[in-house]
């Protein structure tokens, strides 16, 4: 590690300042206050060891709250940022702020500055990653900081838990119909919820009719859109947010939670989290301090509409339209398959894409197999497309091309194995072995600098490369989808995978009908007849963008 007692041998735009509230920090004081308090502490060391402050451009401010890398978007350009040969380091007020993740993100970290050759600054000590002692510290501090993180979310939890369990409301936002207040416990200031003034009626209204008026949950959203009433979220009611409004028990002054509880799974082999709805016994329910909107009977009698509507849907965790998350409406809503099923199995119409906003934007929708028909076309001629380009033969300048990247290949990994050598010199326990500091130094320097002009050449080279390797990847990939999206025995989630490795987004456009019509199993672009009228089914437009 670094002796303060010289001056660093860089320049201050050399530095990136990372700056981020921590829970560590003054409760009492706003993320604003925080940073700009160790703003302050990086700007004085900067001047006393580079020399000057380092620019507001190369400052780099946290103000969301995330525990993983990928929930930070500054600390992403930061890592964007180092893998430029002009930045030497990254400076901040500790090692923790960098990162409180897990190991996965500790280690994505630690390679990132041992290959880039960035050092880690903090008022006490400079950190070069590139030495496996300070390399081994600096893990240490992040896996200390996980250690704090992980324990301290566990007193938050216990703490979170004994509070909804007294009626506090601690949710960030309030719930449809209420509005965030503070009620006093004795000396202590607890949050809950108010009525509010303009959303409690709608409330109201909305259990009305859905309980003693018989009307369905689409005729509510209807009726709520005709006459102007906002909804939570969006411009337009949808089923799904007022079958949620229905079903919450915090219109009746209770306290849900876990309901949607954060939940880990492995798909694929890639690590995710979902929250699922929790099911009737999982979730836990107390008794809230804020008073009810509507009486107890109503919402127990929609719960009871809302669970026969229910029993009428087979609920699965699988995927089972191929489609699913690929097709979008030109308006940005998702494609939703309808597949209109009877009890004895076969199906009332042809199943049906359709668009979730269809009554608002106007867009037609089509049968699964129209689409399908238009996708596999698609596929087909990308495959005709590939095949031309694998079965070309390599030009000189590919050959050459080639050749340029074996050599730089090759270069690089001299350049590595001198480096590895040059330290292990320096290393030596006879000083007599090693050679002097400043020539180290500079013969380092030099060597660094040749790495990262050798790095960009070979990038650029592959780059430059014309495609046949991908061309190669990518018709495999495209065959293996087309191929099971023509095997009736492959699931729809199979489908859905392999056709995801090929499509990146499918938006859907269709000029609405000239009418409503019943018969819904008309293939696109074809002309149908009925009560003597004639007219055009308009055809389907799809712009694939595909993974290539």
């Amino acid at each position: 590690m670094y002796n303060y007692t010289e001056t660093l041998s860089f320049r201050p735009e050399e530095v990136l300042v990372y700056l981020r509230k921590s829970r560590t920090d003054d409760p009492t004081l706003t993320v604003e206050e925080v940073l700009a308090k160790h703003e302050a502490i990086l700007d004085e060391w900067a001047e006393k060891h580079l020399g000057g402050r380092v620019p507001e451009e190369n400052k780099f401010r946290e103000v969301v709250s995330g525990e993983t890398i990928a929930d930070r978007p500054e600390m992403q350009s930061i890592l964007k940022l180092i893998e430029s040969p002009r930045i030497k380091a990254i400076l901040t007020v500790e090692v923790q702020r960098i990162s409180r993740g897990d190991l996965e993100d500790a280690g994505r970290i630690i390679k990132l500055l041992r290959y880039t050759n960035t050092l880690v600054i903090t008022p006490q000590k400079t950190y070069d990653i590139s030495n496996e002692y300070d390399r081994d510290f600096f893990e240490r501090e992040l896996k200390r900081g996980n250690e704090f993180l992980e324990y301290q979310k566990r007193i938050m939890q216990r703490g979170t838990l004994l509070s909804v369990s007294q009626g506090n409301y601690v949710g960030n936002v309030a719930p449809f119909g209420y509005i965030k207040t503070w009620t006093m416990d004795g000396k202590r200031k607890c949050p809950t919820l108010s009525p509010h003034e303009e959303q409690a009626p709608i409330v109201y209204m909305a259990f009305d009719l859905f309980v003693n008026k018989g009307i369905s949950i689409y005729g509510i959203c209807d009726h709520f859109d005709d006459i102007g009433i906002t909804p939570p979220r969006g411009e337009h009611w949808s089923a799904a947010s007022l079958r949620s409004l229905l079903a919450n028990p915090v219109y009746i002054g209770k306290i849900r939670w876990n309901n949607r509880k954060t939940v880990t799974v492995v798909e694929n082999g890639e690590i995710t989290k979902t929250r699922p709805r929790a099911k009737d016994g999982e979730y836990l329910l107390y008794d809230g301090k804020h008073p009810a909107i509507i009486p107890v009977e109503w919402f127990n009698k929609a719960q009871s509409k809302l669970k026969q509507n229910e029993s009428k849907v087979k609920h699965t965790s699988k995927i089972r339209n191929p489609l699913a998350s690929l097709v979008h409406c030109q308006c940005g809503t998702a494609m939703t398959l309808r597949t209109h099923r009877l009890p004895d199995g076969t199906y009332r119409y042809a199943p049906r894409l359709v668009c979730n906003n269809m009554k608002h934007c106007g867009t037609g929708s089509c049968t699964y197999d129209d689409l399908i028909n238009i996708l596999r076309d698609s596929l087909l001629q990308e495959i005709k497309d590939f095949e031309i380009l694998v079965k070309s033969e390599p030009t000189d300048a590919v050959k050459i091309q080639e050749r340029v990247i074996r050599n730089l290949e090759k270069k690089l990994a001299d350049l590595d194995a001198k480096e590895l050598a040059q330290w292990e010199a320096q290393t030596d326990p006879d000083p007599a072995k090693r050679m002097p500091a400043a020539i180290f130094t500079k013969l380092n320097e030099k060597l660094q600098k040749e790495r990262e002009e050798t790095k960009e050449a070979l990038h650029n080279a592959r780059e430059s490369l014309p495609t046949l390797g991908k061309a190669r990847e990518a018709l495999v990939r495209f065959k293996d989808a087309l191929r099971t999206l023509d095997d009736p025995t492959a699931s729809g989630e199979e489908k859905n995978r392999l056709l995801k490795a090929c499509i990146i987004d499918i938006i859907y456009s269709r000029e609405a009908p000239e009418r409503l019509r019943r018969a819904q199993n008309e293939p696109h672009g074809t002309t149908i007849k009925t009560s003597g009228a004639h007219w055009t089914n308009p055809p389907i437009q799809l712009d694939i963008k595909y993974r290539v």
